[in-house]
């Protein structure tokens, strides 16, 4: 497959002449707003708080020390929940993701996301880095708001969506529709990475901006530091491991964007956030990553905006209200004076609460009784179908006057298991279930009964699929993704490299009647010229480790239906040599519909998977 390479210059000034003329550029005061969110780290590997770190990270911790400190934030306790949240400023489940894989990581296609409030608002926007919202029309950054994009795709470098082979040391990655191929760029740091490059690609945005005066809002969600580490950057420290040198390596980013805003003068007037995607292990809290307890969802964040009196030189505070990753968008909308987008929708009502009040250093206008009294829940479902209780906290602040006097956490693990109560203000561990202590009914009862509020607005969508529209102008040939099978989970490179066995259906949406195309194959486009059906690509992927081997694929099978109508469902035997077994589906109707696929081998046995499938309509051609 011949790969577009282009020069990332090159590249980005094309986008941006684009961009000016058809946007108009004015002069403009209002704040820009950068969101930086390292993925799979939390406390323990931040200096700032654990000194006894393998990672060095003097740029996060003065950072954090010239910042107002979220002390109590929350997120949810794994990737795709919590940018749903963040980005919505709703609950994540009530949105209908709930799971990172498996059809559930694909942000319902009327959802409102940040980036169509800030560009309702006249903002530029851009998304570099990780988005892990869907992969395909109408899920895509650029369906979501965003002008700009430069992203690794599915759940991060090297999951099956992603460009094949993809690590964070090697990698190609797209710029807005454009496959690039990374390089050692010339930005002070050795070496190509990951989150080196997309740094790169937000300092582009922003100074382009800049020059146009126009506020801009950069949404950075870092693919580092989650695994696998088969390598670190090029200029580690000597004898550190992989994962605390790209941990290093967030850090020296986070260093260069701070430089960066000083040199350009826009570090004043810029509200600069930071916070991680969920825990990542035991440290100060129990539980990490997945876990419904503290070490699961609270993480550091971080905001400074120094011209409007956040942090800055001698300035860092902390702020000790409970805190989460909805409360964002409506504190950013507070603190600007953004508004919303025109009829909004009453059934997406915002979830998150401003936190504006609480940002300053005048305890005399904290008396938010709604925020004081307000109870978050989240869990770790991780499922295809949502599970009612289980893993499960919900949170909530008691104060007596101006005092937080508990932070209770209610948390359960399952429908079968015992409610427990816990009050981390007191046992910031998680050791001391109080929920058998009379005192406490009272809040018991009351944090019960918010998450059956709770739960009430997540069962009146929980049944729904976030459908893939297939044939839609704006996406003319569809990669569909075994990511994204339900009942199935295949969802990265090793996977797909070792021929693992399975099959899931995909809930889909065909944009017209008609005929479509369908191309079934084990390998994706970009290594067609180096494999078969039946042979394998050179190289090792994922973890640096995993090799590509063969396997026997003799046919393959598709099946469309909805319901009780079977629109078709057969089979076919490959071509020797054939990269894809192909099927031409007539008369398909317009509408939703589920797609299921299948390979064979000799034996007539289920082999490997089709983790790849090339849909488009018919009558649209493609060079293959």
């Amino acid at each position: 497959m011949q790969i577009e390479r282009l020069t990332m210059k090159a590249l980005f000034t094309s986008v941006f002449a684009l961009l000016t003329l058809y946007g108009n550029v004015v002069a403009d005061d209002r704040p820009n707003v950068i969101i930086v969110m390292p993925d799979d780290v939390s406390h323990g590997v931040f200096t700032y708080y654990n000194p006894e770190s393998t990672s060095q990270t003097p740029n996060i911790d003065r950072l954090a020390e010239t910042s107002v400190r979220l002390t109590d934030f929350h997120v949810s306790p794994s990737c795709a929940p919590t940018r749903a949240a963040a980005l919505t400023g709703r609950s994540n489940s009530v949105s209908g993701i709930w799971h990172t894989i498996a059809g559930r990581s694909l942000l319902r296609n009327d959802e409102i996301t940040m980036a169509d409030i800030f560009r309702h608002n006249g903002y530029a926007t851009a998304m570099i880095g990780k988005w892990h919202l869907g992969d395909n029309y109408p899920f895509r950054p650029k369906d979501r708001g965003f002008e700009y994009v430069a992203w690794t795709k599915g759940g991060g470098a090297g999951q099956q969506p992603d460009y094949w082979g993809n690590m964070h040391h090697a990698a190609h990655y797209w710029v807005n529709d454009a496959l690039v191929e990374m390089t050692d760029e010339d930005d002070g740091l050795k070496g190509a990475f990951l989150t080196n490059s997309m740094f790169n690609r937000a300092f582009e945005f922003m100074e382009e901006n800049q020059k146009n005066n126009k506020p801009f809002f950069v949404y950075l969600p870092t693919a580092a530091a989650h695994s696998p580490w088969p390598q670190g950057p090029e200029d580690a420290r000597s004898g550190l491991s992989s994962k605390p040198a790209t941990v290093e390596n967030i850090d020296k980013n986070v260093g260069r964007l701070v430089s960066f805003l000083d040199e350009k003068n826009l570090a004043d007037n810029t509200i600069l956030i930071f916070f991680t995607d969920n825990g990542s292990g035991e440290f100060m809290y129990r539980g990490g990553k997945i876990s419904y307890f503290d070490g699961g969802t609270r993480v550091p964040s971080y905001v400074r905006w120094p011209a409007g009196g956040l942090g800055g030189d001698g300035r860092g505070r902390d702020v000790t209200p409970l805190t989460c990753h909805m409360d964002w968008l409506p504190t950013l909308m507070d603190m600007i004076g953004l508004d919303d987008v025109p009829n909004r929708p009453k059934k997406l009502k915002l979830h998150g609460q401003s936190f504006k009040s609480f940002l300053d250093a005048d305890a005399g206008n904290d008396s938010d009784s709604d925020f004081r009294n307000r109870k978050v829940t989240v869990c770790n479902m991780r499922r295809e179908k949502f599970d009612k209780y289980r893993n499960l906290s919900v949170k909530k602040d008691e104060w007596d006057d101006d005092t937080i006097v508990h932070k209770w956490r209610l948390t359960r693990s399952g429908s079968k298991s015992e409610w427990e109560l816990w009050d981390v203000l007191a046992d910031r561990a998680q050791t001391k279930n109080l929920i058998a202590d009379p005192a406490n009914a009272d809040v018991v009862a009351e944090l019960k009964q918010a998450y059956e509020d709770w739960y009430a607005l997540v069962a009146e969508r929980q049944d729904e699929f976030a459908r893939i529209v297939i044939g839609h102008p704006a996406e003319p040939v569809t990669q569909l993704n075994s990511h994204d099978f339900h009942n199935q989970e295949l969802w990265n490179h090793k996977i797909v490299a070792e021929g693992t066995t399975g099959s899931g259906f995909l809930a889909v949406d065909f944009a017209t009647p008609g005929s479509y195309h369908f191309d079934l194959r084990r390998w994706p486009k970009e290594v067609e010229e180096e494999s078969t059906l039946t042979t394998a690509p050179s190289g090792k992927v994922y973890d640096g480790k995993s090799v590509p081997k063969a396997i026997d694929v003799a046919s393959a099978r598709i099946k469309i239906w909805n319901g009780d109508n079977v629109y078709t469902d057969q089979k076919k035997d490959a071509v020797a040599g054939a990269d894809g077994i192909p099927f031409r589906i007539d008369n398909l109707p317009k509408g939703p519909a589920f797609v299921q696929t299948w390979f064979y081998n000799s034996a007539g046995e289920p082999e490997g998977a089709v983790y790849y499938n090339y849909a488009r309509p018919a009558a649209i051609t493609t060079a293959e």
